[in-house]
């Protein structure tokens, strides 16, 4: 099951779906914008799906914000910006090291493999 987004980011997320409504726009709207499945807006709105600081500026673009007000200055502080800065390198630390830790297992299985085909080819 997807973990839920961090405290700092339901705050984006509340800031992003606030301008998209007071903009009139339908998250169909905006997944059309970002040319993304409606899902995946749905999922990234909903705090499922992380945003990434590239994807959070496309929406700021779609939007007609900047980023430093999605960011920043409506509703966040510098220490919610840093918190969410924060839980997004300590997201992406997490994902190199399973990613890393998955590849060692394939570079196992790759090993065991290959000698097991030598062991036949020896027979």
């Amino acid at each position: 099951m997807p973990k839920k987004a961090g405290m700092a980011q339901l705050d984006i997320l509340g800031k992003i779906k606030q301008l998209r409504k007071g903009r009139g726009l339908s998250q169909a709207d905006m997944a059309e914008a970002l040319h993304i499945a409606l899902k995946t807006y749905q999922n990234i709105e909903g705090g499922v799906t992380r945003i990434d600081i590239d994807r959070l500026g496309q929406i700021a673009e779609v939007l007609g914000a900047d980023l430093h007000q999605l960011l920043g200055k409506d509703g966040m502080d510098n220490d919610d910006v840093a918190r969410f800065i924060s839980e997004e390198k300590a997201l992406y630390h997490k994902i190199i090291h399973d990613k890393e830790a998955y590849i060692a297992q394939l570079e196992d299985s790759i090993r065991f493999y290959r000698e097991i085909l030598r062991e036949s080819r020896a027979c």
